[in-house]
C-alpha cells in the first residue's frame, strides 16, 4: 500500500506527464494549498524527480527525462 506521500507524488507525475505546468495550475489540479505543494515539488527535484523552469515570476515544473511513465 502507498504512503501518502507516495499517492500525491504518484499524482503529480501523473499530471506532469503530458506538459510542464506552473505549480498554481498544479495546485489548482490536486485541489491542495500551493505554499503546501512547493514543499512536495522541490523534494521531488531534490530527488532528481523533477526540474525547475523560471518563466517569469512563475515557477514551472517538468519531469525529468527516465521519470517518464
Amino acid at each position: 500500500m502507498l504512503s501518502s506521500v507516495s499517492k500525491i507524488e504518484h499524482r503529480i507525475l501523473d499530471i506532469l506527464k503530458d506538459r510542464p505546468i506552473s505549480v498554481s495550475e498544479l495546485a489548482r489540479k490536486l485541489k491542495m494549498r500551493r505554499d503546501f505543494l512547493a514543499g512536495y515539488l522541490e523534494s521531488m527535484r531534490e530527488r532528481g524527480k523533477l526540474r525547475l523552469i523560471q518563466v517569469g515570476r512563475a515557477n514551472v515544473y517538468q519531469i525529468v527525462e527516465g521519470e517518464r511513465r
